[in-house]
């Protein structure tokens, strides 16, 4: 059950990008609010960060399409802004996602530091105003280390927005990256281990991400340390994998930390996009055959390898995370047999939506949007991350092989242990499968197949009912920054290789 939610008015809108300069008539308006007027009580400063958590829902809402950019799905409308991506026809001026993501983060970031700045001005009870801090440093820190990921090096930015700083230039991102580790070290010393407001940051999901970061920086030691200190913090996975993205199930014990929605407020659209044309849906972003073989089969071996594969019933005893997070041939969706319904491949995704073989969803009209959480940092994760940076650390060892058992194991899943006596580079491989599998659709897979270098040989040359993908090793590892930086007056960007401004 949805305990909090947080709203965000278009007076705190206003607020978020108030600059620090003062009229010239000091006159008290009744109908305007500013800086001076804001930061007075309790209440502002929960408006305030209530307002950066409002730019992380921006950011979650769009967070899905980034499986369709890599090798998992396969998204049909170029106006939703990330086709072009996948087909490598991006450049500075588009599609929207090149400047959406850019602007929706910056946005978040000039929120956190208006907060930072302001809030100790505000008489209020320390321990929440401590809260506030940790909770801003958290988010500041995500919204940085994604740009990161994104765009590499970008300006750094520690203060509330001015009009100069459309003017700085990029900083490293070994800078942006080492400021996010301090922000996060901060976070954890500031946040309570639980929240009485649900969905908001705490220590563990400071320490959670840190480990994402120092995973993809490659600081394997400090990475598997950080994924060890969350594994001893009271999360577990939840026995059924299906229920775990199933709104009725929110906030389990596996979710660390997701972007809260409430329907129709605040509801987001991920049931519109996923769901099949015929029961509620657009089949905006559907899963590409890539990803649907490969589902091991359940003696744990793939479909080349295993005995039990029939290449007339290919979808009988497959890892059963496949039919809990996708519509297949011979399956039922909402009712009705899935070869009734229109998809773009042929698939359709399960998984963040309330359909499958038994549920009858029949709302009329049909909602357009779903309060349905975006989980952002989950115990699962958290299990692979560790397994990763300790099997780079050490190769192996027995507790790289406990943590990737945890989650074969789980009780909906039931798929057999790994196999003992692999070598460093075997089991890197197994972990990479494992990632693919258990974190489908979570907006994941392309920043994990770009990390490792692999994105040209997994992406580029996919067949998809668009056409022929094409990832540009020499320029396609990072996004351009958005043509209309380059408009401003005075600015030091400098654009990344392969695109022009």
């Amino acid at each position: 059950m949805k305990t909090n939610k947080f709203y965000i008015s278009l007076v705190l809108i206003l607020l978020m990008v108030t600059s620090c300069t003062k009229d010239v008539l000091e006159v008290s308006s009744t109908t305007k609010i500013s800086a001076d007027t804001f930061w007075k009580t309790e209440n502002d400063a929960i408006l305030a960060i209530d307002g950066v958590y409002n730019s992380l829902q921006d950011y979650a809402s769009n967070v899905l399409y980034l499986d369709a950019v890599a090798d998992n799905a396969y998204n049909n409308y170029p106006w939703e802004g990330f086709k072009a991506i996948a087909d490598g026809t991006h450049d500075v001026w588009g599609p929207w996602a090149i400047g959406g993501f850019w602007k929706q983060l910056f946005k978040g970031i000039g929120r956190a530091n208006v907060v930072l700045d302001n809030i100790d001005a505000v008489e209020m009870d320390e321990s929440l105003k401590t809260r506030i801090k940790g909770e801003a440093a958290f988010l500041r820190a995500y919204f940085y280390f994604t740009l990161t990921d994104m765009y590499g090096g970008v300006p750094l930015i520690l203060e509330s927005p001015k009009l100069e700083h459309g003017q700085l230039p990029r900083d490293t991102k070994e800078a942006i990256v080492a400021q996010v580790i301090k922000d996060l070290d901060a976070a954890a010393g500031m946040l309570p281990d639980t929240q009485s407001d649900v969905g908001r940051a705490t220590k563990a999901a400071a320490i959670a991400l840190k480990a994402r970061v120092l995973l993809y920086n490659e600081k394997w030691s400090e990475a598997a340390q950080a994924a060890s200190q969350v594994m001893g913090m009271g999360y577990s996975l939840d026995p059924s994998y299906r229920d775990v993205f199933m709104e009725e199930n929110e906030n389990n014990q596996e979710v660390i930390f997701d972007a809260q929605y409430i329907s129709p407020d605040q509801g987001n659209f991920y049931e519109l996009y996923i769901g099949a044309i015929g029961i509620g849906g657009w089949a905006s972003i559907v899963p590409l055959p890539e990803l649907v073989d490969d589902y091991h089969m359940i003696d744990g071996k793939s479909t080349d390898d295993s005995p039990m594969y029939d290449a007339n019933d290919p979808y009988k005893n497959r890892d059963p995370r496949l039919k809990q997070s996708i519509f297949v041939p011979g399956t039922v969706a909402n009712g009705v047999p899935f070869e009734n319904l229109t998809t773009y491949t042929g698939y359709a995704f399960k998984k963040y939506t309330p359909y499958d073989e038994t549920t009858i969803v029949t709302a009329t009209p049909y909602p357009t949007t779903t309060g349905l959480n975006v989980i952002l940092l989950r115990y699962a994760d958290i299990l692979l991350m560790y397994a990763e940076a300790q099997n780079e650390v050490s190769g192996p060892d027995a507790t790289v092989y406990a943590a990737l058992n945890e989650i074969r194991s789980r009780a909906s899943v039931g798929m057999p242990d790994i196999p003992s006596g692999l070598s460093q580079s075997e089991m890197r491989e197994v972990i990479r499968h494992e990632r693919r599998i258990e974190l489908a659709m979570e907006g994941l897979r392309y920043s994990d197949v770009k990390r490792w270098r692999i994105a040209e040989q997994v992406i580029d040359g996919i067949n998809d009912p668009g056409g022929t993908r094409s990832f540009n090793s020499a320029r396609d590892y990072l996004w351009p920054i958005p043509g209309p930086e380059f408009d401003l007056e005075g600015t030091q960007l400098v654009q990344n290789p392969g695109y022009g401004n």
